[in-house]
């Protein structure tokens, strides 16, 4: 028995829906983060995060650097004699520049001013995370070492996972992807990263920064209405062929 035309219209119709809430900007939404990735700087070299001309981003503190790839060829990041214990790796998953922060030492948070919010509307920031201890002869003592980072979006601050480390024992915390949800209240929010920590000292590493608007309900429910509205078509299409 051949599909009725009904039956083909709601197929179509079903797909069209499903196909149109997919391309929608709620469902792929942009990353409203500018440099999240800090590719764009001035430097060329691992230098301090407020003099390696990072674009977008600030900074009032000496206590963050910009890491380039450089460092893991070079075994040492701004001088000889400072390097990072343990196996950390040469960049995050993130590939590229990184950010590492003394969490216990010169700490300041590094921010953004986000624009284009929508207000009362929910954003899903997400970033990675690492840490370790860095090696500076007769001045550091190798030893465990902890820290998190406190996330700001605007008066809104979430702490992510904390981690550990120890510098004695050669083992970091390596690079995990972490994921909050924050609700806008104006259409301009200011987006900040501060290192917290304990430990002689504690290097938190950042990289790969995104903020994307979360869908709102009504479009996942005519998502997965549109779906269920084409299984069944298809179904019952089944059933009448086979019938």
């Amino acid at each position: 028995m051949k599909q009725l035309p009904v039956a083909r219209s709601a197929c179509a119709l079903a797909a069209a829906l499903a196909f149109a809430i997919l391309a929608s900007p709620a469902h792929s939404s942009p990353n409203l983060v500018a440099n999240g990735s800090f590719e764009n700087v001035t430097a060329t070299s691992t230098d301090y995060f407020w003099t390696a001309g990072v674009a977008n981003w600030s900074t009032s503190t000496d206590g963050q650097d910009l890491v380039t790839p450089s460092w893991y060829t070079n075994g040492y990041l701004q001088v000889p004699w400072v390097g990072l214990a343990g196996p950390f790796p040469q960049t995050s998953p993130d590939g590229g520049n990184f950010v590492l922060s003394d969490a216990d030492y010169h700490t300041g948070a590094i921010s953004q001013t986000l624009n284009g919010l929508t207000p009362n509307t929910q954003y899903t920031v997400t970033f990675y995370q690492a840490l370790t201890q860095d090696t500076e002869v007769n001045i550091t003592v190798p030893g465990p070492v902890t820290a998190y980072w406190q996330v700001s979006f605007g008066s809104s601050v979430q702490n992510s996972p904390g981690m550990s480390a120890n510098g004695a024992t050669a083992t970091i915390s390596p690079w995990k992807q972490q994921s909050m949800t924050f609700t806008a209240q104006n259409a301009s929010e200011v987006l900040s990263f501060f290192a917290v920590g304990t430990g002689d000292p504690p290097m938190a590493a950042l990289d790969g920064i995104s903020v994307t608007a979360v869908p709102e309900p009504a479009a996942a429910w005519l998502l997965s209405g549109g779906f269920l509205l084409l299984g069944w078509q298809l179904k019952r299409r089944g059933k009448a062929r086979s019938g």
